[in-house]
């Protein structure tokens, strides 16, 4: 069994999980600038979830952004709030599950976008691609470290077999002699 099948599988997941965010990125970078319109209550509601999601305050930024896509009466506010609810659960994801939420929130993001220009702050999904990088990369680390240990256990373990295996066929020989020896000694009993 290859020990190394389930640390290649998550990291392609987690590497198509990076592609996907620089797909999405993209997508946005060729549109013509449009007018800005001006900034809405949402939208200063939103610059609040994003100093939480700054300040590496996550839970309270989920908080703020998941309140804004539920509340939010306009299509930009909400497509925006939906991003950044979907880049902080991205950072803070810890299971292929919670992966797979902030992924299908970021294409439902990109899919609400459609060819308006990005106007959300990209440095947010720059972050959570590098924690989850560097997340991946202590954790590749770990399973590499233990599958390592493992294999040296292993290794020793069929090391002290063979050893056991070569105790048990010298006592094996020696009974054999003792066997022999014992015989000769009952024929030179035996009265004549």
């Amino acid at each position: 069994m290859n020990i190394l099948m389930p640390i290649t599988g998550n990291l392609k997941q987690r590497v198509a999980v990076f592609f996907i965010a620089i797909l999405l990125l993209c997508s946005s970078c060729a549109q013509p600038p449009k007018a800005d319109s001006p900034p809405s209550t949402k939208q200063t509601r939103q610059s609040v979830a994003e100093a939480f999601f700054l300040n590496e305050d996550f839970a309270n930024a989920l908080l703020e952004y998941a309140n804004d896509y539920q509340t939010s009466l306009s299509k930009e506010d909400r497509t925006s709030a939906l991003y950044g609810l979907a880049c902080t659960q991205l950072i803070m994801a810890h299971s292929n599950n919670q992966m797979a939420v902030a992924i299908d929130n970021l294409e439902k993001w990109d899919a609400e976008k459609g060819d308006s220009r990005l106007t959300e702050n990209v440095h947010l999904l720059v972050l959570a691609i590098k924690v989850q990088s560097e997340r991946m990369q202590k954790k590749y680390l770990e399973q590499a470290h233990l599958a390592k240990q493992k294999n040296n256990l292993i290794a020793n373990q069929k090391k002290k077999i063979t050893q056991m295996a070569t105790t048990v066929d010298n006592l094996q020989k020696l009974l054999e002699e003792l066997e022999a020896i014992d015989e000769t000694l009952q024929e030179k009993r035996k009265p004549l």
